[in-house]
Order: C-alpha cells, then sequence, then structure tokens
C-alpha cells in the first residue's frame, strides 16, 4: 500500500464527509414534508413574535434584564439579572435539539423501511450478505437515534424543572432535582396559598401531565429515559436474547427491557416519540402563562 493510495482514499473520505455533513440539515429539513405525523413545534399556536414577547414578560417577572431600559446621559447602564434569559434560552434551545433528533430518528426510519422491502433499490444483484449488513447497521442506527430522541425530550422537561425552582424558590443552583421533584414542591409548598395557581387552567394543565404515566405523560418519558441512561440501551424487541445451547438462568436485565422499557416496533415507537414532542411544545406555552400570571413574593433569606 503506497502512500499515494492512502491519500486518495484520505481525499475521497473527505469528500463523503464533507458531503454528508452540509446534506444532512437540507434533506432533514425536506423530509418533514413526507413525515406522518409531522413534528410538532412550540410556533404551532402562536407567532414567534407572540412567544418572544411573551417570554420577555415571563422574565421580567423573574426579575430578569427588561427588554427595553432608559438609559439616562453618561450613567452606566444598570445591573440586571441574566439567569431567567438563560434559563429561557436552554428551555428553548433543547426543545429544538429533541425536535431535530426526532426528526432524524422519523428519518432513518422511513429510509430504513425501504431498504429492507426493496434490498434492489440499493444494492446490485450478488451482494446480498452487504445488504443484510447494511440494513442491520441502518436498523441499529433507528434505536441509537430514538434513544437519543428520549433523553433530550427528558432533558427539556428538566430545563422547564430549572425554570419553575427559580421562578417560584430563587433556586438557581439546578443540578439534582428534575421537573418531577420541583412541581411537586410547587404543589405542596405554593398552590395552597395562590389564588393564582388555584385557578389556573395552564398550571392544572402541566400538573395532570407531570402526574399521569400515560403514554404522554411525564412520568412514562420520564421512567423511559432513566432506563436507556442507567441500565438498558434501546433495541427491538426481538433482539433480547440470542439462542444458546444451554438453559439460561434468570436475566434480570432482559426481564426489564420486557416488562419495563416495553420497546415496540420502530413505527410505534416513531409515533410516540412525535406524541411526546406535541405535549411539549403545548404545555410550553402553559408553563410561560404560569409565570405570568403567578404573584410575586419575597425572597427567602437564604
Amino acid at each position: 500500500m503506497t502512500t499515494d493510495d492512502k491519500l486518495d482514499r484520505l481525499a475521497a473520505f473527505i469528500c463523503d464527509a464533507m458531503e454528508h455533513v452540509t446534506q444532512e440539515p437540507i434533506i432533514l429539513a425536506r423530509s418533514e414534508e413526507f413525515m406522518d405525523p409531522k413534528p410538532a413545534s412550540i410556533l404551532d399556536s402562536v407567532s414567534e413574535n407572540d412567544l418572544n414577547q411573551r417570554i420577555d414578560v415571563a422574565i421580567e417577572k423573574m426579575g430578569g434584564s427588561p427588554k427595553f431600559w432608559v438609559q439616562v446621559n453618561d450613567k452606566p447602564p444598570p445591573i440586571a439579572d441574566t439567569y431567567p434569559d438563560a434559563a429561557f434560552q436552554e428551555a428553548i434551545t433543547t426543545f429544538w435539539r429533541a425536535r431535530k433528533s426526532i426528526c432524524r430518528s422519523h428519518m432513518i426510519w422511513m429510509a430504513n423501511s425501504l431498504i429492507e422491502e426493496n434490498p434492489g433499490w440499493i444494492f446490485p444483484d450478488g451482494a446480498e450478505e452487504y445488504s443484510k449488513a447494511v440494513t442491520r447497521a441502518s436498523a441499529a442506527s433507528f434505536w441509537e437515534q430514538a434513544e437519543d430522541s428520549y433523553i433530550r425530550l427528558a432533558s427539556f422537561w428538566d430545563r422547564v424543572g430549572q425554570i419553575l425552582d427559580f421562578r417560584f424558590f430563587r433556586i438557581r443552583q439546578f443540578e439534582r432535582d428534575g421537573f418531577t421533584a420541583v412541581m411537586d414542591r410547587i404543589h405542596s409548598n405554593i398552590k395552597p396559598i395562590s389564588h393564582e395557581l388555584t385557578n389556573s387552567d395552564s398550571w392544572e394543565r402541566i400538573r395532570k401531565f407531570q402526574t399521569s404515566e400515560k403514554d404522554d405523560g411525564a412520568k412514562w418519558l420520564l421512567r423511559r429515559r432513566n432506563i436507556v441512561v442507567h441500565s438498558l440501551h434501546l433495541r427491538a424487541a426481538d433482539t433480547l436474547l440470542d439462542e444458546v445451547s444451554y438453559k439460561p438462568m434468570y436475566n434480570h436485565l432482559e426481564e426489564n427491557l420486557k416488562s419495563r422499557l416495553a420497546p415496540r416496533t420502530p413505527e410505534e415507537e416513531v409515533k410516540q416519540l412525535h406524541l411526546q414532542l406535541a405535549c411539549a411544545a403545548k404545555y410550553f406555552n402553559d408553563v410561560i402563562e404560569v409565570i405570568c400570571t403567578s404573584e410575586d413574593r419575597p425572597t427567602p433569606p437564604f
């Protein structure tokens, strides 16, 4: 193998890598037209301008920097707390990344389904083994991307918990408490003395989502996130245990995969991801409403 051969392969690889990097966002954007269901957006029910205005109000309500202020002569600008701005930016960025990850999962599933059903479209005659290998790799890529999508969706709700924790308790050191813990703390400590929360339809919708164990609930999503992060990777249900020549003992991980993770078909997983994304898009507007309408309380002396 000569140096020139290696340089030729390097050049070919760089061209392929550059094509992949530049084409993927274009293909991903084009794929949304053909997706069913369509990926939800936080802009489905409100314009971008109206959403930004509502977020600006929420940030000011949390003590963040105002959108506009009066600069007097040569005096220095006022000091502002930029934490609320950063917390909202984290949540919004995480939502769009989760949405992108779900669209990528959907796109991979669409392509992989066509490859499995019509291998002759991609592979020439006599390449059956190569076709099977690429199909397996493509299927594994779907499960990996779907797993990332669930993690990103759950991460979005952790960012929402971060916002609510600061709004109601002025806590900005957010490392351990998740969305569920913050919501429970608000329900137990703030709601009993808050006329606004008691009569808020937005709060009730968020609370119902947070406590639901159904497929469109936060408990279901967070449980699945915890399993794939700490215990099991997401994969097809028919690959639980390879054939062996001996009788296997009790496999705790396999039982958890069957009963707790309970993977579905790729098509069902795609629909489930879109369902959770729609919940994130819908209830984010309720989160903003709760922040804007809740009353201010004295900052705790600690």
